[in-house]
């Protein structure tokens, strides 16, 4: 089994650290514990209230509902008994003969039957040849009586209307009423039994309201056969069940077995629907209550009983109880929010939770004062152990520096490596690096970067104010930038995008380093552990790296492998060469026919600004274009670059056309381009000209052939180098611009950066990187 190699920080005593964190455990621990068993002692008691307040009201909730039904019983039973006796009496009435021949009393008793019981709406007298006499109520305290009289061929009826006092007011026929009692199930179910009858709800002919009737029969002397009707509104009903206070929302319906309403406390436009044409009481789905249709259908399932149903996430108590005082399939449902009977529980014990807030609040306060104390006194000395340890180690930096007195020597070549790696390891940085102020202060070079987690040094590396104008503006005006998270702030936002994100860092320490009041370069320090404790010493070496970032201690062309020849002077009567090959002597183009490069590393110079190449260096020099020309001759041949040409202000560099390549041309031109870079900032530095270049790199295939006659040369062209063009084009000024292909190939060997994705003709999208220099 494999096992990872661990990290191990040395400078760390882990007995120290783990007796540290001991005693921070011990500082935070006791007071947060004891705080926290208060708390805990308070839920508990609040949870055991709850829990009996709780039992104790649903218990009370019990006997509540118990009352409401024996209430309801009650006045259900004397609701409907009034009826039963006026049944009786209007049978006892209608026995001395046929009512119709007694109209006047009968009319009279009627009247007062329906003045001294609300509830009676109608009061029907009915034989078994079709007469009829109907007694209801009238407008203004009277009554309105109807009369059938269906002798054969002669059908007549005949409402009359009285006042209050009893005088007749209004007489009419109505010939189009084909109301027939016999048909009706009110004397059809009286013909059935000899004791009363009452018939379902349904919805009355006349009125269009709910209600029920109550018949019963008898006989004459004659024989014939009678009844007589009662007919009970159940409006009144409706609006007693509408007047009950069953908590703060509960509500009672009473129904009958099929859920069929028979009193409801809501709209009358609600009790009533119509059914296939005939009008009939709803049922307790049509109500659109959600939890009366859960309690009805536990009730279908599980019968009467008290049960908890929840209903959207809230329980409800709901009873169901027969309705026996009525004689008939009736039953009582009533529902209740459980929180109508508890609630008061949970407000309660939110009071006392929020008066007990007031004191785990002190508490809280006292306990976080005794950590803060605490935890302040060990910091303040670990602080102190820190500053000991921190002044230890920039004593023996300072040590170390002095016995290295040649890195702050403005004539040194080498990269200040020791300087990098001493500052990582005074500020615990992960990495730290030296920049130098070039290109009249256009580019920042990195002369050193270390990075200490894994030990390996990065130079060369270019950043342009083209990218970073903000960076570059706070750097150069001499501010000290420290950050922690650099993405955040303005002044490093551009940099973090360009070069901190890549590489994983995140916090930055840039102390600018000075030269007669001018910025000529900067210390940086990412991601420092202690860069507080450091900055003094930062500080310091910054002034003693500006020693080495005198005037003219800029690198020297020939750190780059370039060194400018001695301008040559053209003979009189010399023969003028017309090819535009600066290099060409690897390549005998009598050998190579028209062919196909499978891999061919290109790489493209423009130079863009033709004043600068006709300019005349201020040592008299030639001009730079022919100085420039000399130097590619020599990084060509430093390089073994078979194919380089230079065409108006052009440079076009090949390698991988010969079978000498042998895989290499990628980092052949690489380093080409790399040291192209160099030479070209060092010969515009000189003549105080801008960096108007750019290069290009890209790596695929080629196609090339000796061209013209004699003397003939060999011409490349094709995907490799047109990209390789379009590189250059669109790279920033200074900056050598490689391509997706270029960076997968390099990208083991040399430091890039990404620039992001661009549009490529023939291409599409494809992303670009900025090679920086060699690892």
């Amino acid at each position: 089994m494999a096992v990872g190699n661990q990290v191990v920080d040395i400078a760390i005593d882990p007995l120290d650290e783990r007796r540290r964190r001991r005693r921070a455990w011990l500082r935070i621990g006791i007071p947060v514990g004891s705080l926290v068993l208060m708390v805990a002692g308070i839920l508990a008691i609040a949870v055991y209230a709850e829990h009996a307040n709780r039992r104790d009201a649903l218990a009370l909730s019990d006997d509540l509902l118990a009352t409401l039904e024996d209430r309801i019983q009650l006045t259900v039973s004397a609701y409907l008994d009034p009826a039963a006796r006026a049944a009786h009496i209007g049978r006892d009435i209608a026995a001395e003969g046929w009512v119709a021949n007694r109209l006047p009393q009968v009319e009279r008793l009627s009247a007062g039957l329906l003045r001294e019981i609300p509830q009676i709406a109608n009061l029907s007298f009915a034989d078994e040849e079709g007469n009829y006499v109907l007694v209801r109520r009238g407008a203004a305290g009277g009554v309105d009586t109807k009369i059938i009289a269906n002798a054969p061929g002669a059908r007549r009826v005949t409402w009359v209307n009285y006042d209050a006092a009893g005088q007749e007011v209004g007489r009419h026929d109505d010939p189009s009423d084909d109301y027939d009692p016999r048909t009706r199930p009110w004397y059809q179910g009286a013909l059935t039994t000899s004791d009363l009858f009452w018939t379902g709800v349904y919805v009355f002919f006349t009125d269009k309201k709910p209600g029920l009737t109550t018949a019963v029969r008898y006989r004459d002397a004659g024989g014939r056969t009678h009844v007589v009707g009662v007919d009970i509104a159940l409006e009144e009903l409706s609006h007693f069940l509408a007047s009950l206070q069953i908590g703060r929302s509960g509500r009672a319906v009473i129904m009958d077995a099929s859920g069929r309403l028979i009193a409801a406390p809501t709209g009358l436009n609600k009790m009533v629907v119509d059914s296939g044409g005939t009008l009939t009481t709803a049922s307790i789905d049509a109500l659109g209550d959600s939890a009366l249709t859960h309690a009805y259908d536990r009730y279908r399932i599980e019968g009467p009983g008290r049960r908890v149903v929840d209903v959207d996430g809230r329980r409800y108590i709901s009873a169901v109880a027969p309705l026996a005082a009525a004689g008939r399939d009736w039953s009582l449902l009533m529902v209740v929010p459980e929180d109508d009977f508890v609630g008061f529980v949970a407000s309660n014990n939110r009071n006392a939770l929020a008066m007990s807030l007031v004191i785990v609040v002190i508490a809280a306060l006292l306990a976080a004062l005794l950590v803060r104390q605490g935890l302040r006194g060990d910091r303040a000395a670990r602080l102190l152990l820190d500053r000991q340890r921190a002044i230890t180690r920039q004593s023996q930096a300072f040590a170390t520096l002095a016995a290295e007195a040649g890195l702050f020597d403005p004539a040194g070549k080498e990269p200040p490596r020791v300087l990098t790696e001493t500052l990582a390891e005074v500020a615990g940085a992960r990495r730290a690096s030296i920049w130098r102020v070039t290109g009249g202060e256009r580019t920042l070079r990195c002369e050193d970067s270390f990075e200490r987690d894994s030990g390996g040094h990065v130079d060369g590396l270019e950043l342009h104010r083209d990218e970073l104008p903000q960076f570059f503006a706070y750097l150069l005006g001499g501010e000290e930038i420290e950050v922690s998270d650099a993405a955040t702030d303005k002044r490093t936002a551009e940099l973090h995008r360009v070069l901190m994100r890549p590489l994983g860092s995140r916090a930055l320490l840039a102390v600018p380093v000075r030269r007669d009041d001018r910025v000529v370069g900067s210390l940086w320090l990412e991601d420092a552990v202690s860069s507080a404790g450091a900055r003094d010493f930062l500080r310091a070496v910054a002034n003693m790296v500006a020693l080495r970032m005198a005037e003219g201690s800029a690198m020297p062309i020939e750190r780059a492998a370039v060194t400018s020849p001695a301008p040559t002077t053209a003979t009189a009567g010399a023969r003028r060469s017309f090819a535009a090959e600066l290099v060409g002597r690897p390549i005998d183009p009598a050998a190579i026919e028209a062919e196909v490069f499978q891999d061919v590393a290109v790489m493209v110079l423009h130079l863009t600004d033709p004043v600068a190449m006709a300019m005349r260096a201020a040592s008299g020099t030639g001009p730079l274009s022919d100085r420039l020309a000399c130097a590619l001759q020599e990084i060509a041949a430093a390089h073994n670059i078979p194919y380089l040409k230079i065409v108006g202000q052009e440079v076009v560099g090949a390698a991988g056309i010969d079978a000498a390549a042998n895989g290499t041309a990628a980092q052949v031109i690489a380093d080409a381009a790399v040291a192209v870079r160099d030479c070209c900032l060092a010969l515009l530095e000189d003549s105080d000209r801008p960096q108007e270049f750019r290069i290009g790199i890209d790596c695929g295939p080629a196609i090339g052939t000796a061209v013209g006659s004699e003397p003939r040369v060999f011409n490349l062209w094709g995907e490799a180098v047109r990209t390789a063009d379009a590189m250059a084009a669109s790279a920033l000024p200074g900056t050598v611009q490689a391509t997706e292909a270029a960076y997968d190939r390099l990208r083991q060997d040399f430091l890039f950066r990404s620039r992001g994705s661009f549009y490529l003709p023939r291409v599409g999208e494809a992303r670009t990187f900025v090679l920086a220099g060699r690892l």
